[in-house]
């Protein structure tokens, strides 16, 4: 029996969907057109769309619609090099087969541990599982670069690869409990170490700062980190402190449900924890 896995999925009924999935040691990519699942059918595409040859190697993304006279669901596949990290700085190359899932914590975060070494010790990966995810990515690979060893942030571990493409990075994790309006002083501080770096962070949410039962404070999440030596933006980042730590609406604390252009629906954005438990077998 062929196994298939869903390993990441985006997907929502009027939009482009994208799935990740796995055969063996093989990772292959589809896009669904828009409208060409309904709501229930994006939430198990194994089940739905046409049989693809997952096991042959010339081709990476197969791209699914229907028809436009028959409405029948067709598939044409695509082969070429997909976008992945190029600052390569750090010397560990971790292959993203040898991780494995935990917890998911957002749809591009997960708690891991790695299969190939001894012990079972939580770390956390982050993926950018699809294309227009990368240039998140690579702004936060050159922001660990810059902070290594400087203790403000988790250490980092190693890029994850694809088959040689990094789509990620594997991190320590942060253990404690997230800030609140009680350690202000500690976030400022904190803060202001990153941006006599030059970085301003982008994000600062209480769920960004986390406190270890040492009170020890790391800042981590630095997706939308970036260089600048405008010192009005940095107050203004520092002066924002106070209203994300008293912030109790779980704004940057994981997944959020949107709403779909359905009237009866809720969109199927982020539901990668459900897919990832989803297998066809042939």
């Amino acid at each position: 029996m062929t196994i298939y896995l869903v390993i990441s999925a985006d997907s929502s009924v009027g939009f482009y969907s994208y799935y990740r999935i796995r055969l063996g040691d093989r990772v292959k990519y589809v896009v669904v057109a828009p409208r060409a699942l309904d709501k229930e059918e994006l939430w198990l595409p194994l089940y739905y769309i046409p049989p693809l040859p997952y096991d042959r190697d010339d081709w990476t993304i197969a791209h699914i619609g229907r028809d436009a006279e028959s409405g029948e669901l067709k598939f044409s596949l695509e082969n070429r090099n997909l976008v992945g990290v190029e600052e390569i700085w750090h010397p560990e190359m971790i292959d993203c087969l040898v991780l494995e899932r935990t917890r998911l914590l957002s749809p591009t975060v997960e708690e891991c541990i790695r299969k190939d070494r001894p012990g079972a010790i939580p770390l956390i990966a982050k993926i950018a599982a699809f294309e227009w995810q990368m240039p998140l990515l690579v702004g936060e690979t050159h922001a660990y670069r810059l902070l290594e060893g400087t203790g403000i942030a988790p250490r980092f571990l190693g890029h994850i690869h694809e088959r040689g493409r990094v789509i990620g990075v594997l991190l320590e994790k942060a253990e404690g409990r997230f800030a609140g309006i009680e350690d202000l002083p500690r976030c400022e501080e904190i803060l202001s170490r990153l941006h006599a770096f030059g970085l301003l962070h982008g994000d600062p949410n209480r769920y960004n700062f986390v406190i270890n039962g040492n009170d020890e404070i790391k800042l981590i999440d630095f997706e939308k980190t970036r260089f600048t030596e405008d010192s009005e933006l940095m107050r203004a980042e520092l002066a924002s402190l106070p209203k994300y730590l008293v912030d109790e609406s779980g704004r940057g604390g994981g997944f959020v449900t949107m709403p779909d252009e359905e009237e009866d629906g809720l969109s199927t954005k982020s539901h990668t924890e459900v897919l990832v438990t989803s297998t066809l077998g042939n």
